[in-house]
């Protein structure tokens, strides 16, 4: 299942860099540690490590130029999510991407809306109305990739999927 996750990701990704990508990608995303006991054998544990992943897509993102990076970390972070079977629009990703400074820090929901207000100037098709900007907080939050509680958020840097196996 791993394996199958690389591959998808790495024939969808065009970059300069691609062994080095390929480095980031095997550093947060692998396979998660299992007890000797498993109640589930039949399921493959994926540990999923965001915040490093973030952090490394930053360099990556800027391999077309600086006018591109917002698009590019966008489009980066989108097939990674996809194949790791998330459903995610451009949009969220767009929000995933503006947060990956954040770190472990906590942010206002209005203030963090108020920055984005200013980017969606730039880039108008990652736009969302401020009902669906709550949504989509709300739609990350459910897949656990934000924490998000009482209009704060915060990044959630690592959690653990788990896929069936057939």
């Amino acid at each position: 299942m791993l394996d199958e996750v690389y591959e998808t990701i790495l024939e969808k990704v065009d970059l300069t860099a691609i062994d080095k990508f390929e480095t980031l990608i095997k550093k947060s995303i692998s396979t998660a540690i299992i007890p000797e006991y498993d109640p589930k054998p039949n399921i493959e544990t994926i540990s999923f490590k965001f915040g490093p992943l973030l952090e490394g897509l930053d360099a990556f993102s800027k391999n077309k130029g600086k006018d591109q990076a917002q698009v590019i970390g966008t489009e980066l972070l989108l097939i990674i999510l996809e194949a790791l079977q998330f459903e995610i629009d451009e949009s969220e990703c767009f929000l995933l991407f503006q947060l990956r400074k954040l770190g472990r820090f906590r942010k206002r929901e209005s203030d963090f809306q108020a920055e984005l207000k200013k980017l969606w100037k730039e880039y108008p098709q990652f736009e969302l109305s401020d009902g669906d900007f709550s949504r989509a907080l709300k739609s990350l939050m459910r897949e656990k990739i934000l924490l998000y509680r009482k209009g704060v958020i915060q990044i959630n840097a690592s959690f653990v999927i788990r896929f069936r196996i057939d």
